[in-house]
């Protein structure tokens, strides 16, 4: 089937979430409470019922995506990465030298923990009973999260948008459903444009900011208040601070995003399509944000509800009857070691939001 025929013959479906707030949150801390109480050992089981729960609560033409992972495959994966890298850590406190070397193997390990956490969480990730995965090999990793990330660094973060492009369009191109590649061409300038809208939307925030620091000091000292200003406005300053680089942050995701799905497509089966709301999106992690602070991160499960809402609302797919004739072609055996030592430096990945 043409491109062109398969584009006009495709069925424009909605992303459906289902989940609640009060439905997760219960879910979560239940979860929460049996991980504190068994010293962490729930925590796999929690993580697979948390997933599940939010995979299965999203669905799309009927058909909902499933978390296949079970409960003992990760938590023999934790403690494997936790033994391996607390015993590394351990003799390197012993031995200093070993510590420095640690840390400069930890460099090229890093792009090897990545691509197994990648690669475990897709093949655990279904859709019509068909697997996705992660072709990606370990020297695409390793320049793509290593080396470009240097080059960053060398440029004054300049070249910035454009390794950010190339890092979300390496990725996807790694993707493959029952097989079928994910096929993306994303221009670079629109990621300049996404950085340039989020730094006039930062330098507005900052003015408006200062503004309003101005006028306050400006009103403190007709009243000879100035000492009570400074002290109550520095403790709210900060989390203004952290509010707005929410917020930019989501105007800098809201317009990759929506030039991502756009040009994204798995062969010639499905295509993609998404609308966020720049302000609306980067509202909501804004607003966010002020949850968790005020809750002292209680509200995580309503946030992540809130988000991947909000996405599911804003995403549209396209199938092709081709879609049901994908067969499955993943071996589903496959260790989380890679995920979960790749969680303890804070390169975990998730497909649900």
């Amino acid at each position: 089937m043409s491109s062109v025929s398969a584009a006009a013959a495709a069925k424009d479906c909605a992303v459906e979430f289902t989940g609640t707030k009060s439905g997760y949150f219960k879910l979560w801390f239940v979860n929460l409470l049996l991980s504190i109480l068994t010293l962490g050992i729930y925590s796999a089981w929690a993580k697979v019922r948390n997933n599940q729960y939010l995979y299965g609560h999203t669905q799309v033409d009927g058909h909902r995506l499933s978390y296949l992972a079970q409960p003992l495959q990760i938590l023999r994966g934790r403690i494997l990465a936790i033994v391996v890298f607390g015993g590394l850590y351990l003799v390197g406190t012993l031995m200093p030298l070993l510590l420095a070397v640690f840390f400069i193997g930890y460099i090229f390990l890093l792009p090897w923990l990545i691509g197994q956490g990648l690669r475990f969480t897709l093949r655990m990730t279904a859709y019509r009973n068909v697997r996705f995965s992660f072709t990606g090999s370990y020297g695409d990793l390793f320049v793509h999260f290593v080396l470009l990330p240097m080059v960053a660094v060398f440029t004054m973060y300049l070249t910035a948008p454009w390794i950010h492009k190339q890092i979300i369009e390496f990725m996807h191109k790694s993707i493959t459903y029952g097989g079928k590649p994910m096929k993306v061409s994303l221009r670079t300038g629109r990621f300049y444009w996404a950085a340039f809208c989020a730094l006039g939307s930062f330098l507005i925030l900052s003015l408006t900011l200062g503004f309003l620091v101005g006028a306050g000091v400006g009103i403190s000292a007709l009243e000879d208040e100035i000492p009570g200003f400074v002290q109550n406005g520095a403790v709210l300053l900060f989390p203004l601070v952290y509010l707005g680089m929410a917020f930019v942050a989501g105007v800098y995701a809201a317009i990759v995003r929506n030039h991502l799905l756009e040009s994204l497509r798995i062969d010639e089966l499905v295509s993609f399509r998404s609308n966020l709301d720049v302000v609306g999106y980067s509202w909501l992690l804004a607003t966010n944000l002020l949850l968790l602070i005020v809750t002292l991160g209680l509200a995580f499960p309503i946030t992540r509800v809130r988000k991947i809402r909000y996405l599911c609302e804003h995403t549209r797919v396209f199938l092709t009857p081709a879609i049901n004739d994908i067969h499955n072609t993943v071996d589903e055996q496959h260790s989380a070691f890679g995920e979960e030592a790749a969680g303890l430096f804070d390169t975990d990945f998730s497909v649900a939001g």
